[in-house]
């Protein structure tokens, strides 16, 4: 594929991401495999460096074989791994990384929050930066916590934290979120880059089980967390007839313990023909089995700005019912799945309902419907928009 992408002098332009954690931890989902495939599919023409916790979430240990606050090979990048988070750990990476652009992943971490005010700062000199939101400004992400999130909204205003930023939005519409939101006093939309993230879904052979009217079998894979919703989920499945299987994977983070407890209260109080099964975290490698293994992917999600395991379930042929917070919208009209609005809970349940009585004629063209959206994932388009965000960061001069 020809990119058309500058390099800086006689060396690959250099890049130092900033995320909360990376692998091998896998906890924190969706922008741990952005931020990995990004890396896989672009470091033939990017040198990358990264720093991160060195535990993933929830965990009190190191991980296995990494030597905190040191450098490691992942992968093609160098990682460094910080026993905790301060100002002088990331100057040390910054330092050490000479980059020519800075990659802050989310909004709200404590990573980007420091990196923001170095920059404000000046410690990064000319260094560019860009700042990928992974949906933390949706209307649904927004609604969690969103108190402390107005006083500090408020507060880096104030102070032009957000200011001479380049942003990396994964759709058009978190583009209109992010515009929305106005993060910084004023925020330029050539400042806006699209890109769109890099799948590593990989479709599997295995059958799908087959269907018969009067009972479903649905899967729910996510981290068990009040943005993904599965209280939602829960209250609405009292009211479906027939019988229903729903299994729930994913991690589980002692801060999530007491939202969790609530959704055990809501299980318990489910009539008998409700079946809710947790199976823990599952292995990246056995997503595609378990999704054959379930006649739908179920996920009321309060804001994605990807939603990679929506993605996975449609390559594999799977098809979904999830909220119209994901990019992916007007499902129906493909069989591909269903996606709705979490304000129509009557929707919900009639669409849930329609999932039980399906019979497998029915079903077969939704798996052919999930299976056809699928395979627009082609990671070539991604891959170019990616390299032009970049080179755009180290050539132009930035936005104020």
């Amino acid at each position: 594929m020809n990119i058309g992408f500058e390099v800086l002098s006689d060396r690959p332009i250099r890049v130092l991401i900033s995320i909360g954690r990376y692998l091998p931890g896998t906890r924190d989902g969706g922008p741990v495999r952005s931020v990995a495939n990004m890396i896989s599919y672009l470091s033939p023409h990017i040198t990358f460096y990264l720093v991160t916790r060195d535990r993933d979430v929830g965990d009190r240990d190191s991980y296995s074989g990494v030597k905190p606050d040191n450098w490691h090979t992942v992968g093609p990048a160098q990682v460094l791994y910080c026993s905790s988070v301060s100002f002088g750990i990331l100057r040390r990476a910054y330092r050490e990384a000479r980059p020519d652009i800075i990659y802050l992943n989310g909004c709200w971490d404590a990573f980007s929050r420091m990196m923001l005010i170095l920059h404000k700062l000046g410690i990064f000199g000319g260094t560019s930066m860009i700042i990928a939101p992974r949906g933390g400004f949706s209307s649904g992400a927004m609604k969690i916590k969103p108190r402390k999130k107005w006083l500090y909204m408020r507060w880096a205003r104030l102070f032009g934290l957000y200011s001479n930023l380049f942003w990396h939005a994964s759709t058009p519409r978190e583009s209109h979120d992010l515009m929305e939101a106005s993060p910084a006093r004023n925020i330029d939309a050539r400042s806006i880059h699209i890109a769109y993230t890099m799948s590593d879904a990989t479709p599997s052979n295995e059958p799908h089980i087959s269907k018969e009217a009067g009972s479903v079998k649905l899967v729910f894979i996510a981290r068990i967390c009040e943005m993904k919703n599965l209280h939602f989920l829960l209250n609405i499945l009292r009211s479906i007839r027939g019988n229903v299987q729903l299994n729930l994977f994913g991690a589980l983070a002692d801060s999530d313990t007491v939202y969790w407890d609530n959704c055990r209260e809501i299980i318990a109080q489910l009539p008998a023909n409700i079946h809710i099964d947790y199976r823990g975290e599952v292995d990246h490698s056995l997503v595609p089995h378990v999704l054959h293994d379930h006649h739908f992917f179920v996920l009321p999600t309060q804001g994605e700005n990807f939603c990679h395991a929506a993605v996975e379930a449609l390559v594999n042929g799977t098809p979904v019912v999830i909220s119209d917070e994901t990019p992916w919208l007007n499902l129906a009209e493909t069989y591909a799945g269903f996606d709705i609005a979490l304000a129509d809970r009557r929707k919900w349940a009639d669409t849930l309902q329609m999932c039980v009585d399906m019979d497998q004629t029915e079903y077969t063209d939704y798996l052919l419907g999930a299976l056809k959206y699928g395979l627009r994932f082609s990671k070539d388009e991604a891959v170019h928009q990616h390299l032009a965000m970049l080179s755009s960061a180290v050539s132009s001069v930035r936005i104020t």
